[in-house]
């Protein structure tokens, strides 16, 4: 939670301009901070609720290379496939919120209606969880695999 003061000062001439850069700077700056803040949250908070994994389900997959010409057993490889959501992330279900803020920043959110995810143009502070900064976030929080 951040708290903007405005005060008037009443200055002239090389004073004034440089308090005034220093004021921009500083907003600036600290609509940067609120930014990297929100960012920092969305990538340290988890997309399941209390650690519940039911709704993940991970899959693997073997690999078997053939053998060399001496006649040596195949070579097994096992990968393990990113966890696939089988239900969205409760995050998606809730409406667009731009936000009260006046920033003009690209995000994706969820339409619930077309379930897609599409731009809209977010304000910079506030608004809902249904907000994500790449496309392909959205989509694995939001579109369930089959």
């Amino acid at each position: 939670q951040f708290t903007v003061v405005a005060f008037n000062v009443q200055l002239s001439g090389c004073k004034h301009k440089m308090l005034l850069r220093m004021t921009q700077f500083l907003c600036l700056a600290a609509l940067v901070l609120l930014s990297l803040m929100q960012l920092t949250q969305a990538v340290a908070t988890p997309n399941n609720n209390n650690n519940n994994n039911n709704n993940i389900k991970p899959k693997a997959v073997v690999q078997v290379q053939p053998g060399n010409p001496s006649g040596n057993k195949p070579a097994v490889a096992t990968t393990t496939i990113k966890p696939q959501r089988l239900v969205p992330d409760p995050k998606c279900l809730q409406p667009l919120d731009v936000g009260p803020c006046r920033m003009s920043l690209e995000r994706f959110y969820y339409n619930k209606d077309s379930k897609a995810c599409e731009t809209f143009k977010y304000g910079g502070c506030r608004g809902n969880d249904n907000r994500w900064g790449f496309r392909q976030t959205c989509e694995e929080a939001c579109i369930p695999k089959k």
